[in-house]
């Protein structure tokens, strides 16, 4: 639980960040966003406390009030939006009052990563492979 007489709940946070074995990496971090409304351009920003790294990760920290689950639909959007302008490994939800962290990563399907890229690769090399091995087999009529 914070204890608030001591120090500030930004400290509690930091001190929590630091039991759990998350680096800290920056503090009071602006990303500039763009909304482009019937083409033309408005800037804004969008700030987060604390960013942090653990086991090679990088997270953009958020300290969570009291907006319930994040899966549901209001905290979701709330974090997406977090996800996408910092781009780092994911997000970690911080409760302070409960003393909690939560990693958090989205993963949309119809968007396509590197796994997808890697098993094409992997899956063209062996239907390759295999024209190659039945090309030879018939060049040297064994087939």
């Amino acid at each position: 639980m914070l204890n608030f007489l001591s120090t500030s709940p930004k400290d509690e946070v930091v001190k929590l960040l630091k039991r759990r074995g998350y680096q800290l990496l920056g503090r009071d971090q602006k990303e500039v966003v763009v909304t482009k409304v019937n083409g033309q351009d408005h800037l804004g920003e969008l700030r987060a406390e604390y960013t942090v790294q653990k086991n090679g990760k990088r997270f953009v920290v958020v300290i969570r009030n009291e907006e319930g689950d994040p899966t549901e639909p209001a905290l979701r959007r709330r974090l997406i939006e977090y996800d996408r302008v910092f781009g780092l490994n994911g997000i970690l939800l911080v409760n302070p009052e409960e003393e909690e962290c939560q990693e958090i990563v989205f993963k949309f399907p119809r968007e396509k990563g590197i796994d997808f890229y890697f098993q094409f690769i992997i899956a063209m090399f062996i239907v390759f492979g295999v024209i190659g091995i039945l090309w030879l087999m018939t060049y040297i009529k064994l087939f």
